[in-house]
């Protein structure tokens, strides 16, 4: 059995006159990413659903907010995301991409970049980035 959910947020493919669907790791994906970006009560009016990111603004990015945050999501996944085994969640520091990025060097210090391993149910190993996270 496979997972599928809505094609959040292009819900409607308009080619095709219906309501986009995606299917597999890539729905995992775009779930797990919705919930990791979601404030509590921003979505279903839930105050549990989502990891809260914004109530880090403006602390110091150390790693003691990043730790907080790493076990926030997990708590989160271990709740929400029943395709995702939430022990088996590996952390990276920074997006794991090839590429020079030199224009923003001067102002990384800010910013909280990450790349957040899933394990699946089905055994898959996907990721999911978050980037620009001010």
């Amino acid at each position: 059995m496979r997972t599928n959910s809505l094609a959040f947020p292009n819900l409607f493919d308009v080619a095709r006159n219906r309501v986009g669907v995606i299917e597999d790791n890539v729905s995992i994906v775009s779930r797990v990413r919705l919930l990791i970006l979601t404030e509590p009560t921003e979505l279903y009016d839930n105050p549990t659903f989502g990891v809260g990111l914004k109530r880090h603004l403006w602390q110091y990015n150390n790693e003691n907010q990043i730790a907080i945050i790493q076990d926030r999501i997990k708590a989160q996944l271990e709740i929400y995301e029943p395709c995702v085994d939430a022990e088996e969640t590996t952390f990276a520091p920074g997006l794991l991409f090839t590429g020079d990025d030199a224009s923003n060097s001067s102002r990384e210090f800010d910013k909280v970049k990450m790349t957040v391993g899933l394990r699946t149910i089905y055994n898959d190993q996907i990721e999911v980035q978050l980037d620009n996270f001010k």
